[in-house]
C-alpha cells in the first residue's frame, strides 16, 4: 500500500513539472525568419487592368510571450518583411508603369492555446503599415523621363497559426496572415518560418 502511494505521488508531482514546462516551452523572449507568400489586391473596377500584386516575402519578427495559467500564453510581436519578387507591369505606347511594394511592418497582440507539451495553436491581430512603390518611365525624344513615388498604407491586421517546438529553444512554424488596408485593398500572407526561444 506505501509503495502504491508512493507511486501515485511520484506520478503526480512529475505530471505537475510537466504541466508547467509545458507552458514554460512556450514563453519568454523570442526571434524568428519567415518566408512564404504574399498577395495584395487591389480592385480598381477597371476591366483588364491587373488588381493582384504577388511574389515571395521574406522577413523576421521579435516577441515577447507569457503564460496565463497552464496551457495558455499571450504576446506582444513586432514584425517586418519585404516581398522580394512580386512587380505589376504595364506598358502603353511610350509609357511604362511598374507597381512594387516595399517594406512591410507590423505591430500585433497574440492569444495561444497549448494543445500538446511540444504544440502551441494561436491568432493574433494588430495594426500594419505597408510601402507601395510606383515608377513611371515616359519615352521621349531626349531620352526616357522617370518619376517615383511611394504611398504607406495603414491597416489592421489578423492571423493564425501554429509553432512546433523541435528542441528547447528552436520551433518550427506556419502562419496565415489578412490585412485590410481599406479603399479596396487587402492583403493575403501565407508564412512559413524557424525561430528561436531564449
Amino acid at each position: 500500500m506505501r509503495i502504491t502511494i508512493l507511486f501515485v505521488l511520484a506520478a503526480g508531482a512529475t505530471l505537475a513539472g510537466a504541466q508547467s514546462a509545458q507552458a514554460q516551452s512556450f514563453t519568454g523572449p523570442r526571434a524568428e525568419v519567415t518566408a512564404g507568400y504574399d498577395a495584395s489586391h487591389n480592385d480598381d473596377h477597371v476591366a483588364g487592368t491587373p488588381n493582384t500584386l504577388d511574389g515571395v516575402r521574406v522577413g523576421g519578427a521579435i516577441g515577447y510571450d507569457v503564460a496565463i495559467g497552464r496551457n495558455f500564453t499571450i504576446g506582444a510581436e513586432a514584425g517586418i518583411g519585404f516581398n522580394v519578387s512580386g512587380k505589376v507591369e504595364e506598358t502603353l505606347g511610350t509609357t511604362n508603369v511598374r507597381l512594387t511594394s516595399g517594406r512591410d511592418i507590423d505591430l500585433s497582440l497574440r492569444l495561444g492555446a497549448i494543445v500538446t507539451p511540444s504544440t502551441l495553436l494561436y491568432v493574433k491581430g494588430g495594426y500594419a503599415n505597408s510601402e507601395y512603390r510606383l515608377r513611371t518611365t515616359v519615352g521621349g525624344t531626349t531620352g526616357p523621363s522617370v518619376t517615383r513615388t511611394s504611398d504607406d498604407n495603414d491597416g489592421y491586421r489578423i492571423g493564425a497559426g501554429v509553432e512546433q517546438m523541435i528542441n528547447d529553444h528552436v520551433y518550427a512554424k506556419a502562419e496565415y496572415r489578412y490585412t485590410d488596408y481599406g479603399d479596396n485593398l487587402a492583403r493575403h500572407q501565407l508564412l512559413a518560418g524557424v525561430g528561436y526561444r531564449f
